[in-house]
């Protein structure tokens, strides 16, 4: 006759083996997982430092060319315009 025993412990190791086993693939997985997801929040991090870098350039371009001077200028040597002998600013009270 064969004891029930021996066989117990043996099926017991095979599956707390292969359970093991499981248990590692799956960890390895979810490392792969974290590696690639740490690559692209990197990868975004550089984005948004990219974009707020050409941000301040298009905000400093944006102010230079709202500058009175650079309209005035613009107007005078490319619409060939000029001030006018009159140019003033008209206050108007409205009376009841």
């Amino acid at each position: 006759m064969v004891d029930v025993n021996k066989k117990k412990p043996s099926l017991i190791i095979k599956f707390a083996l292969r359970g093991a086993i499981v248990f590692f693939l799956l960890l390895s997985g979810m490392r792969f997982y974290a590696s690639y997801l740490e690559q692209k929040v990197a990868s975004i991090s550089r984005e948004i430092e990219e974009l707020s870098m050409q941000e301040m350039s298009l905000e400093q371009q944006l102010s230079t060319l709202k500058s009175s001077n650079r309209i005035y200028n613009y107007c005078k040597d490319t619409l060939k315009m000029q001030r006018g002998a009159n140019a003033g600013t008209i206050n108007k009270s409205v009376n009841e």
